[in-house]
């Protein structure tokens, strides 16, 4: 193993020289390692420093003629400044006179010490400190786009792929997105039209499932994590739950995925044409239960809904209401399954008849 004796040893080692001019991340952690198990020699390592450095600024011509005359400039010009009536002659690289030894020793020394306690810290600090440190520094923006009750949005995202959000929906994604990922986060509803990107899969995390897709559109209805619901309008994409990637589910048009009761993924087919309604403004009820009515007419209308002697009977609700006035809505359905409603600012209470 090569010794260090003399500041000529580290000025001719290519290694010492990539740390000093280049901060080669490798070598410094080699040379750190040394410092720690070499004390002594950090006097030679502070002076083989600064005159490397002062070398470089000058030129990288390392030729024995050359580095001697750089050298005997650099001593005279610190002769110069610090003892002006002396002409001493140097060698090029015997040791610096007190003064300037001290005062180099002092910088090269307060700079090794603090490299050196860094260096060492992230060798030795324990993983978890380290993965916090990483963590904020590198602290996500996000960015939310969100909507109340009663109110629907449409925008584009900064790949070119558009989102419409429903009504009581919220997408969020990181300030980076397009920059080496595309994920977003949705908690709602959502139907979205992807731009392809062959080098970066759109991925939309909806409680405990990722869809993943290139160029595509595709609903996903995630009001409930227990019944988040996908479905295909074009191109093709994969679906499977965060933690079961292996167990991937893949669509084509036309084909649908749910989560059931059972936490499993089932997949179905569906019918595009009477599908993705709500983007128009159209609510659709086929054969729903009088509840889930009830749930899609609060959000849609951002209202409170009070229903009062409920038939025991299992009501399901069939109609579609084109961009309907809540009243008109209520008017229809009123008629046809037996109740009478008022409407008082936010509030709606809906009075089944008494039944026979």
């Amino acid at each position: 193993m090569k010794t260090y004796q003399k500041v000529e040893d580290f000025l001719e080692d290519a290694t010492f020289k990539q740390w000093v001019l280049h901060d080669d991340p490798v070598h410094h952690a080699y040379w750190l390692k040394w410092l720690a198990e070499h004390p002594s020699h950090v006097d030679l390592v502070a002076q083989a420093r600064s005159i490397l450095l002062d070398l470089n600024s000058v030129g990288k011509n390392w030729d024995l003629q050359r580095r001697e005359k750089i050298f005997s400039s650099i001593k005279s010009r610190l002769d110069a400044e610090h003892i002006p009536e002396e002409k001493a002659s140097y060698s090029p690289y015997s040791p610096y006179k007190p003064l300037i030894e001290r005062r180099v020793k002092t910088i090269i020394g307060i700079f090794l010490f603090a490299a050196f306690l860094a260096g060492w810290l992230q060798i030795f600090l324990p993983e978890e400190k380290k993965e916090l440190v990483t963590a904020e520094d590198k602290q996500e923006e996000w960015i939310f786009k969100t909507n109340p009750k009663g109110q629907k949005s449409i925008f584009q995202l900064a790949d070119g792929s558009s989102v419409t959000l429903n009504a009581d929906s919220e997408l969020r994604f990181g300030s980076d997105f397009g920059q080496g990922h595309r994920d977003v986060y949705l908690e709602g509803e959502a139907f979205f039209e992807v731009a392809s990107d062959d080098a970066l899969p759109f991925k939309v995390h909806s409680g405990d499932l990722v869809t993943t897709a290139l160029g595509t559109s595709f609903n996903i209805n995630s009001y409930e994590e227990e019944k988040v619901r996908v479905q295909l309008a074009t191109g093709k994409v994969r679906v499977y739950k965060e933690a079961l990637e292996e167990q991937s589910v893949y669509l084509v048009p036309g084909e649908e995925v749910t989560v059931g009761l059972d936490h499993k993924l089932n997949k179905r087919k569906f019918d595009p044409a009477n599908s993705f309604h709500w983007k128009k403004g159209i609510l659709l009820f086929e054969r729903t239960s009088f509840q889930e009515v009830v749930v899609a007419l609060e959000r849609w209308y951002a209202v409170e809904l009070l229903v009062k002697n409920l038939p025991q009977k299992d009501i399901k609700i069939s109609g579609e209401f084109n961009n309907t006035h809540l009243r008109g809505l209520l008017e229809s359905l009123g008629y046809a399954y037996g109740f009478d409603y008022s409407i008082k600012n936010k509030e709606v209470i809906i009075q089944f008849k008494t039944q026979n």
